[in-house]
């Protein structure tokens, strides 16, 4: 097998896999720390940023996806417009939250890793 095969199947595994159980795991190590911002604010806040990007990122996806099925679809141009500004804000959620210290750092990248694999794939 093509090694460019089996890791276009590994990204595209990661985004459709991972999103929902690391956004899951993030917002659970989140709501059970305490406290929730320490001193260094600024890097709790970074994560927290990027947590809740790739909330919104991940409620969007359920938005395009609603669209697509009711009203048959979307332009192909509207499309783009939005995986780009899908995959442009996964990245930054990304680096939020790796920028980012806390007990969410980590599901949260993970779920940024997802959503971007996810907006990559699907256009």
């Amino acid at each position: 097998m093509n090694v460019f095969f089996i890791l276009f199947i590994l990204i595209g595994l990661a985004g459709y896999i991972l999103p929902v159980p690391a956004l899951i795991w993030a917002w659970v190590r989140w709501w059970n720390a305490k406290p929730r911002f320490t001193p260094k604010r600024w890097r709790r806040i970074s994560a927290f940023g990027g947590l809740t990007l790739a909330s919104l990122l991940g409620l969007s996806v359920l938005f395009v996806m609603d669209v697509m099925d009711r009203w048959s679809g979307l332009s192909d141009d509207s499309f783009v417009l939005l995986a780009a500004i899908g995959f442009t804000g996964s990245i930054f959620a990304q680096v939020l939250s790796l920028i980012g210290n806390g007990p969410a750092r980590l599901p949260a990248s993970l779920a940024s890793f997802g959503l971007a694999s996810f907006w990559f794939m699907d256009t």
